[in-house]
């Protein structure tokens, strides 16, 4: 069982990898979460790169799908349908964080 990692700015997600290395499995978020990013970045006046950058995270976990593909692409469908248009808005509306109603 490898590690699925979530690659988050703030508490927005942007990608997931699955595995290590080269065969590593990894996929891209929609352009929806690319843009509610860019908005918070905005918003926040992250002009620099230092300061963009230092709001990436990583958050691992353990999966118990029975390959690394199928894992990536059951956490990439669930954070589609998660994340619709409304809860993004309301994510950039809070800075990027994870909005109180949601915790």
């Amino acid at each position: 069982m490898s590690d699925l990692t979530l690659l988050c700015w703030r508490d927005i997600p942007a990608q997931i990898i699955v595995g290590k290395g080269r065969k590593a499995i990894k996929i891209q978020l929609s352009d929806k979460f690319e843009k509610a990013i860019d908005r918070c970045a905005m918003k926040a006046n992250l002009k620099d790169t230092d300061s963009y950058l230092g709001e990436w995270k990583k958050l691992v976990f353990k999966h118990s799908e029975s390959t690394d593909k199928e894992a990536a692409e059951k956490e990439s469908g669930r954070l589609e349908q998660k994340f619709d248009a409304k809860t993004l808005k309301a994510y950039v509306d809070n800075d990027g964080w994870t909005p109180m109603q949601f915790k």
